[in-house]
């Protein structure tokens, strides 16, 4: 009788044991495949974004140098040598102590 309670006592923990690996490894799945399903989304709204036809265009735009018919296009350069030549005269200047330069070449870029 006693033999009979212990084995089936330690059938029990074996079995409860068993079903605690197997409860973990269906949790572990399943968190793999709520990842996959996130990922899966994103990379379904990710290719609807990379498809938009305006994104094409753009694309085109920026990469390929495309114009629609009888758009203008403008370039705007901007000129920067006239601050620079103006910010290093302010150094040539010798009476200015040299932590006030310092302040003035980090403050000003």
């Amino acid at each position: 009788m006693i033999l009979a309670v212990g084995w089936l006592g330690l059938s029990f923990i074996k079995i409860k044991l068993h079903d605690n690996i197997v409860n973990k490894e269906v949790w572990e799945l399943e968190a793999k495949a709520d990842n996959l399903e996130h990922s899966n989304s994103m990379l379904e709204k990710f290719l609807s974004y990379m498809t938009n036809p305006s994104f094409l265009e753009r694309q085109a735009r920026l990469k390929l140098n495309y114009k629609a018919p009888g758009e203008e296009v403008v370039f705007v350069y901007t000129d920067n040598s006239a601050n620079i030549s103006s910010s290093s005269q302010d150094f040539k200047n010798e009476n200015i102590p040299n932590p006030v330069k310092w302040w003035y070449y980090l403050m000003e870029e």
